[in-house]
């Protein structure tokens, strides 16, 4: 009953018109979001929504970026909520610690205070193992967290926000100088989370996010700090990787790849993408109007090749089925490994579930198993 009034309620958009309900509904629709959102990235693709309410998906997705936020679900669903509620309610304490890095930079001249969230264990080790958490385009860090705090309860988990909800490779909309951020986050650990063990870094990110990732692995110069990685749902961009060699910017500001850079990262690194993603494509090419992406294999055999592999790229018919569906193409001697998820499109939709447990166990140990 409660599924088939979350479905209604968000087909109330194309009329034009709400009803605003109580507290209560706002929670229930709240956790049929979550329940949607498979990959907990914090935001709704297509894929990911039921038959019949996703005929309505482009009239709840209010900006036109293709995918839907809690914010928009809510406003679709629900509704907005009363004014007189909003004043006299009172927020929940969140069980998170939010902090804030000041920066500046063309699109915030006055200066812009960026917030990133942490979760702490409760079982305080002498040293804690930290893992970032990287939310795609359209995401939240306050969502993005609570599904991975969870997950990984003995990690001091940090999940920074990017500005205008993306992260700067390409055509976004922010300019934000974030890889600067990055630095000052860990700067900002060191003081404030000191039992936080700054060598042993790992990070998971999805779509945009996983864009990050690649840009702090070429960018970052300290070779021990990121451990294990796990970019998702997209590969590198052409600007990142071309004419042999890898690639930063000289201006955040201009877009431009213009400085070659030979990274000195030692992660370990794993990437995973379904092979039905429309919106990154698997075999590479173009993403939006700008964007230019490699093919997946190809991101995974450049940074082999980064890592000193001196073999050929492992042909696609030579990826081994460690789960129904799920090919890993491991380069071996280099701890790069890149998993092809057959069928799956850019949420990855259920086959997203049988590679949570694989993407569990490389965060905490740089390796997957043979079978799963």
């Amino acid at each position: 009953m409660k599924c088939i009034q979350l479905i209604i309620t968000f087909s109330l958009i194309v009329s034009g018109f709400f009803q605003v309900l109580t507290a209560n509904e706002r929670e229930e629709s709240t956790r049929g979001f979550k329940n949607w959102d498979k990959n907990g990235d914090g935001f709704l693709i297509p894929s990911e929504v039921p038959e019949g309410p996703r005929e309505n998906f482009k009239n709840v997705d209010r900006n036109k970026d293709g995918k839907v936020t809690l914010e928009e679900h809510l406003l679709a669903t629900v509704g907005p909520e009363e004014p007189e509620k909003r004043k006299v309610r009172k927020s929940a304490p969140s069980q998170f610690n939010r902090h804030v890095i000041r920066q500046t930079w063309d699109q915030e001249k006055e200066g812009y205070d960026r917030e990133y969230f942490v979760s702490f264990p409760e079982k305080r080790k002498s040293k804690i193992p930290v893992l970032f958490v990287f939310h795609g385009g359209g995401g939240q860090a306050s969502n993005m967290i609570r599904g991975w705090a969870k997950r990984f309860s003995d990690y001091l988990v940090v999940s920074p926000q990017g500005y205008r909800r993306g992260w700067n490779i390409s055509a976004e909309a922010t300019k934000a100088p974030d890889t600067d951020f990055f630095k000052e986050i860990i700067k900002d650990l060191k003081i404030n989370y000191p039992k936080a063990d700054l060598s042993s870094v790992s990070m998971v990110g999805f779509s945009n996010g996983a864009g990050y990732i690649f840009r702090l692995l070429i960018e970052i110069d300290d070779e021990s700090l990121i451990k294990n990685v796990v970019p998702m749902v997209s590969s590198m961009e052409e600007g990142q990787y071309h004419d042999g060699s890898f690639w930063e910017r000289s201006d955040d500001q201009n877009g431009d790849y213009d400085v070659k850079k030979k990274p000195v990262t030692k992660s370990a690194i794993l990437t995973v993408h379904g092979t039905e993603d429309r919106i990154v494509p698997y075999a590479g090419g173009k993403r939006g109007r700008n964007a230019i992406h490699l093919s997946a294999q190809d991101t995974a055999f450049y940074w082999a090749q980064q890592k000193g592999f001196k073999g050929k790229k492992i042909a696609d018919n030579k990826g081994k089925e460690i789960s129904p569906g799920i090919f890993s193409y491991a380069y071996k001697g280099v701890n790069v490994t890149h998993l092809k998820v057959s069928g799956a499109g850019h949420g990855l939709g259920p086959k997203g579930e049988k590679v949570n447990p694989m993407v569990n166990e490389f965060i905490r140990t740089g390796k997957i198993k043979s079978k799963y």
